[in-house]
Order: structure tokens, then sequence, then C-alpha cells
């Protein structure tokens, strides 16, 4: 594979790294796991490139970055919950009750409308959960606090591990031939 000529190379970094910045976006906007997206273009460049232009150590940091990335997602809001309060029923009935109207919204509007509803879903169902175990807005409403500000961090990590995979992939491919 080693043999494609310049223009050809052009097109697949052209395409990889389109794919990259689609997957960027993904890491903001929540229906589709934007760090996945990123790690899989690099793979699909080295696959098709010969894995010497990527190095066997940049698909580690590429690795390493998107898993922490996902898990500082995904643990974020629970996190940020607990420590505001929230009990484990509050963020699971949340969740679920994000997850359900995420779905109808999705399949009635849009994904991007359907992951605003997701989210108000499931601080909506944290905060009533709240309010009926505490029978305080005001605790309820710190447990909510808790996990907008925990899933905030979420984001903004992933944001941070989607930005720095672009990088790690940039100064390989442009830099560190």
């Amino acid at each position: 594979m080693n043999d494609l000529d310049l223009a050809t190379q052009s097109i697949i970094l052209f395409i990889t790294l389109f794919t990259m910045m689609v997957g960027l976006f993904f890491t903001v906007i929540p229906p589709l796991p934007g760090t996945i997206i990123i790690w899989v273009a690099a793979i699909g460049y080295g696959w098709v490139l010969g894995w010497e232009k990527l190095g066997w150590l940049t698909f580690a940091l590429l690795t390493i970055l998107m898993i922490v990335g996902m898990v500082a997602d995904m643990l974020a809001g629970q996190f940020g919950a607990r420590l505001g309060g929230a009990s484990c029923l509050a963020i699971v009935i949340g969740t679920v009750i994000g997850f359900i109207f995420g779905i109808i919204a999705s399949l009635i509007g849009t994904p991007i409308v359907g992951c605003l509803a997701g989210v108000v879903g499931t601080l909506g169902g944290i905060l009533a959960v709240e309010r009926v175990r505490h029978r305080d807005w005001q605790t309820a409403m710190s447990a909510t606090k808790g996990f907008a500000a925990g899933t905030t961090a979420g984001i903004m990590a992933k944001v941070t591990a989607g930005c720095l995979m672009l990088a790690v992939f940039l100064i390989r491919v442009y830099l560190w031939p």
C-alpha cells in the first residue's frame, strides 16, 4: 500500500481529517461517540496507507485518549450528582426518563432535539425524585445542579480528549514522519 501516489495519499488524508472533525463535533453533541469516530478514522488511515505512516506509539496514545475521554464522560455526570447529594435511585430514574424523552424527541424531531430532550428529561427526573425524596426544593436543586455540573465537566473532558487525539494525529502525520 506504500506505492500510492501523492494525490491518493492526500485524498485519504483529507477524508481522515474530515472524519476526525465530524468526530470532534460529536464530542460536544452526544448522539454519536466522537472520540470513537476520531479513533476509527486514525485506524482507517493506518490501515489504508500502512501502519508505518501512523505507528504503534501513536495508535497507543490515541487509544488511551479515547478511553479516558469516554470514561470521564460516562462517570462525570453521576459523580457530580452524587456530590450534589442525589441518590442512586434519582440518577437511575433520571437517566431512564432522559433516555425515553431523547428517543421520543429524536423520532419526532432531529437527533439534536433528542439530545436536548434527553438532557432536560434527565435533569427533570433527578429534580422530581429528589423533590419527592427530601420534600425540599433546595436539596433537589442542589442534586440537579451537581448532575449538570458533572455532565458539563464530562463533555469538557471528552472535547479535550478529542482535541488531543487530533493533535497527536496531526503531529505524527506532519511533524514526525
